[in-house]
């Protein structure tokens, strides 16, 4: 398999692991959120849970990350036209994302120009956060596009 196809099989599995890790804990937090609207938890339990559903989640997203590095390997074929295809589509989408977010940025800091600072800076911090991740992801894309052109052309 080429790079691409593991990229995609690898995005697969996260996809896969994260929805089923996003259900699971959404249930978890609506009944702790139900049994604590309800008053059968006090609000140093709710914090409790709300606490380790957050440590199960960061280790069980460690797990998952981890065994996707881990199964990455060496390969020598080359994908197919459709694969690469369909990989210039997902750089295009993420290129798309990084603009989107660049204009949303600037409309929500001047919708919001009047308003506290602090709130401003946390939505301005997790925009670029958003861009930053979407930008590392189309370079690592490109470089692996780049190295399967140059595989096929030799």
């Amino acid at each position: 398999m080429s790079k691409i196809t593991d990229y995609f099989a690898a995005e697969r599995y996260i996809r896969r692991r994260f929805l089923l890790l996003m259900f699971g804990g959404g249930l978890i937090l609506l009944a702790a959120i139900f049994a604590f609207g309800n008053g059968l938890l006090s609000p140093r339990a709710f914090a409790s849970v709300l606490i380790a559903y957050f440590a199960c989640v960061t280790v069980a997203a460690f797990a998952i990350l981890r065994k996707v590095r881990a199964s990455s390997g060496k390969s020598t074929e080359t994908a197919d036209d459709a694969t690469v295809k369909k990989f210039r589509k997902r750089i295009r989408r993420l290129q798309f994302g990084v603009a989107f977010f660049a204009i949303v940025l600037v409309y929500a800091l001047w919708e919001t120009r009047n308003d506290p600072w602090l709130p401003r800076l946390v939505g301005a911090t997790i925009n670029l956060l958003f861009q930053t991740v979407m930008i590392q992801s189309i370079r690592r894309m490109q470089r692996l596009l780049k190295q399967e052109t140059s595989d096929r052309s030799q």
